[in-house]
């Protein structure tokens, strides 16, 4: 169809009578007229599918391809939160192998670039409690835990999920008791978050571990 068309087309353009070529009885032109649109969700959801097989079968550099494609392809939805999550945890991979062999790097720390792409998980979707715990990891491999603490302690009005981090972060130094109240005082404020049932299973844990 695509190879008539061509030809007809050819025909017309040096000026050769074309009166004398008709259509063939197959021939749809609402068919021929038709893109199928690119569905950027779905390839983005393919990739990101592709990467997490890689990940489980431990073939990072594959695993960090696909997530940046998916990322490219559907940079700004809900569903690009789980893309940098995915993305974040290839890269905090290889900020613990950096770390433990001494190859960390200025223009190449890949523990700062785990960081940026849970904040950004974050931003595209607040509501996964596992984004702020992978953050603390993050932290934690720059050391900068402790830190972060002090300053989001510091500014708990401003944004209430603040204190998940900061309960995060009490919980891996040992202060179990005061993470939960961190995570008691969220519960009780934000009764009707979707996080909140994460935070009150969380919150279950630690208690149960501290018995």
């Amino acid at each position: 169809m695509r190879l008539f068309f061509t030809i007809l087309c050819f025909l017309y353009v040096f000026g050769i009578n074309t009166k004398c070529f008709v259509l063939p009885a197959f021939a749809d032109l609402n068919e021929v007229s038709v893109i199928n649109p690119v569905d950027a969700a779905h390839n983005a959801n393919t990739h990101n599918r592709r990467g997490v097989n890689y990940f489980r079968e431990q073939d990072y550099f594959a695993a960090l391809k696909e997530f940046k494609i998916a990322i490219a392809i559907n940079p700004n939805s809900q569903s690009t939160a789980v893309y940098y999550n995915n993305l974040g945890k290839v890269y905090l991979i290889f900020g613990q192998i950096q770390r433990s062999k001494n190859l960390t790097r200025a223009d190449a720390d890949f523990s700062e670039m785990a960081q940026m792409c849970f904040e950004r998980a974050i931003i595209q979707d607040c509501m996964k409690l596992e984004y702020y715990k992978n953050l603390v990891e993050a932290y934690s491999l720059l050391g900068i835990a402790g830190k972060k603490k002090d300053f989001l302690m510091k500014n708990l009005s401003i944004n209430p999920f603040n204190a998940i981090v900061v309960a995060i972060i009490l919980e891996k130094e040992g202060k179990t008791a005061p993470a939960i109240m961190f995570l008691d005082n969220f519960i009780a404020k934000n009764p009707d978050l979707i996080i909140t049932d994460d935070v009150k299973k969380y919150m279950k844990i630690l208690t149960q571990n501290s018995l």
